[in-house]
C-alpha cells in the first residue's frame, strides 16, 4: 500500500502480542496501513501451533498476523534488550499481552517505557488489568466469560450458563485496544507525548453487557439464559417454520402490528398480553407458542419472503459455512484468497486507507535481517507525533 494513502501510513507498532488479543489489536492496526513488527521469542509465539493447519502453518496464526513483518528476539538477553530499546525509540506503538508482570521483570515496564520514548503509546492488555485485587492473575478467555457474568446470561432458556462458541474475551479487549490507540496517537498530536493504555479483558466483557447490566444494576429481576430469545423484549428469538427456523427481531408496537398482520392474525395486537413490547417480553413464551403455530404452515423461505415484505426484520438461521458462502459476505470481501490460496477471513469496516492487498503472515524470523535498517534510523521527531515468564 502506498504510505501515502493508508490510514495509519507512518506509523510503527511494535507488536510483542501473544496468541489472540495482542496480536488482534496489531492486526487491525496493520489492516489500516501501520508498519508492525510482530516480536517473538525463537521458540515463536503459541499461537503458531493451533490448527487447521495450511501447508504446514498454522491458519489461525496466519489470520492474526497477516500484514505484519516478523522479528525474533531473546529479551532476556542483554543483546535482545538493547535490540528492543533501540526500536521503541523508533516506533509510536508498542502492544504486549503477557502474563501480569512479565513485560516489568524483562526491564520493560510501562514507566520505562516512556523514558525510553516519551512520544510511544503503550499498551498493555491482561486478564484483569494493572489495578485491584485480581490484577496479577492470568486469564483466558474462558475465565473472563465466566467471571464477567456473561457466561450466566448465555445458554438454552432456563438452562445452565455456557461459553459463547468464539473467544470474545480475547477479541473484545483487542478491539478496545486498537480504538485507544488511535484515540492515544490523535491526542499526541496536540500534546507531543505518548501515553500507556491499560486494558483489561475483564473489563472489556463487563462493558459490553449492555442491557443485561442495567437489569442488574436497576432491578431485581433474575439474570438468567434466555436461549437464543432476548430476555425483555418479544417476538425477538429464533422460531420453528414447517421446516427449518428462522430468526425474528421485533422490538416496537408498529414492527408487531405489521407482523401480526402478515401473519394473518390482527387480533394479537388487542391481546393484553402482546399490546406492548414489555407486556410481550413478559408473556414471551405463550407469543411464541402462537407465533410459531401461525408459521408452521411455511417453510423458512415462504416466511421470510412473507415478512422481508412486510418490512419486519428476520432471516435464516445459518451455519458457518453457509455465512461465509453466503452472495452478501462475498460482495463484502468478508472471505479473502491471499497470494499462496490461502483463504481468510477480511475486516469489519470499510474505509479508505485500510489494505486491500494482503501481505501473507511471517514466518519465525522472516525479516529478521531488517532490524539493523530499523534500528540504524534516525530517530522520528514529526508531529505523529518467547520470551517465556521471568
Amino acid at each position: 500500500m502506498d504510505e501515502q494513502v493508508a490510514a495509519l501510513g507512518g506509523i510503527r507498532v511494535l507488536d510483542l502480542g501473544r496468541v489472540l488479543s495482542g496480536p488482534f489489536c496489531g492486526r487491525i492496526l496493520a489492516d489500516l496501513g501501520a508498519e508492525v513488527i510482530k516480536i517473538e521469542s525463537a521458540a515463536g509465539d503459541d499461537g503458531r501451533h493451533f490448527g487447521p493447519f495450511h501447508e504446514g502453518t498454522s491458519s489461525y496464526h496466519r489470520l492474526l498476523n497477516r500484514n505484519k513483518f516478523g522479528i525474533t528476539l531473546d529479551l532476556k538477553s542483554d543483546e535482545g534488550r538493547r535490540t528492543l530499546t533501540a526500536l521503541v525509540r523508533r516506533s509510536d506503538v508498542l502492544v504486549e499481552n503477557f502474563r501480569p508482570g512479565v513485560i516489568d521483570r524483562l526491564g520493560f515496564s510501562p514507566d520505562r517505557l516512556l523514558e525510553i520514548n516519551p512520544r510511544l503509546v503503550a499498551v498493555s492488555i491482561s486478564g484483569f488489568g494493572r489495578t485491584g485485587p485480581l490484577s496479577d492473575l492470568p486469564a483466558y478467555d474462558l475465565i473472563v466469560q465466566a467471571m464477567s457474568g456473561l457466561m450466566s446470561a448465555t445458554g438454552p432458556d432456563g438452562g445452565p450458563g455456557t461459553r459463547i462458541g468464539v473467544s470474545i474475551g480475547d477479541i473484545v479487549p483487542g478491539m478496545y485496544a486498537a480504538t485507544a490507540v488511535l484515540a492515544a496517537l490523535h491526542q499526541r498530536e496536540r500534546s507531543g507525548r505518548g501515553q500507556h493504555v491499560d486494558v483489561a479483558m475483564f473489563d472489556g466483557l463487563l462493558s459490553v453487557l449492555e442491557s443485561v447490566a442495567m437489569r442488574a444494576l436497576l432491578t431485581d429481576e433474575p439474570i438468567a439464559p434466555t436461549g437464543s430469545h432476548h430476555a425483555i423484549s418479544a417476538p425477538f428469538g429464533t422460531f420453528a417454520t414447517r421446516d427449518e427456523p428462522i430468526a425474528i427481531a421485533v422490538a416496537n408496537d408498529p414492527l408487531f402490528a405489521a407482523l401480526a398482520s402478515a401473519l394473518g392474525r390482527p387480533g394479537w395486537t388487542g391481546d393484553a398480553r402482546f399490546r406492548t413490547d414489555a407486556e410481550r417480553g413478559r408473556h414471551r413464551h405463550e407469543l411464541r407458542t402462537e407465533l410459531e403455530a401461525a408459521l408452521a404452515g411455511w417453510t423458512r423461505d415462504e416466511a421470510i419472503e412473507v415478512l422481508s415484505a412486510a418490512g419486519v426484520p428476520c432471516g435464516p438461521v445459518l451455519g458457518v459455512r453457509e455465512s461465509l458462502g453466503h452472495a452478501q459476505a462475498a460482495a463484502r470481501g468478508m472471505v479473502r484468497t491471499e497470494a499462496d490460496g490461502f483463504p481468510t477471513l477480511g475486516n469489519g469496516f470499510r474505509m479508505a486507507g485500510s489494505r486491500e492487498d494482503t501481505m501473507i503472515a511471517p514466518a519465525l524470523g522472516q525479516h529478521n535481517d531488517l532490524v539493523a535498517g530499523w534500528v540504524g534510523e534516525p530517530v522520528r521527531t514529526g508531529g505523529r507525533g518467547e520470551n517465556d515468564d521471568v
